[in-house]
């Protein structure tokens, strides 16, 4: 038997590390980023309320605009492994 998870993670698609390696010099702030993402939107959920973001059309599906950072993301929620796969993601910069 394993024990459970305490924490929230985040798993990214090929193509969203794609758009990460191809900015070096943003790499801290990704990392900061999804840290925290993983952090708020994870005790949100372990609170009973929604992740943030917007319903998409698939279960445990959102997206959500970062409009400080510029940055657009699409995400599914796996509460089953307390983990947020990113699927997509924009920058703009």
């Amino acid at each position: 038997m394993t024990t459970p998870k305490k924490g929230w993670t985040v798993f990214c698609s090929e193509s969203v590390c794609e758009v990460m390696e191809s900015m070096p010099t943003m790499r801290q702030f990704f990392v900061d980023f999804f840290c925290d993402f993983a952090a708020k939107a994870g005790t949100a959920l372990d609170l009973g309320h929604s992740p943030p973001g917007t319903p998409q059309g698939g279960v445990g599906a959102y997206s959500l605009v970062v409009e400080h950072s510029g940055i657009f993301i699409e995400y599914e929620v796996k509460t089953d492994i307390k983990e947020f796969f990113i699927a997509r993601m924009l920058c703009r910069w």
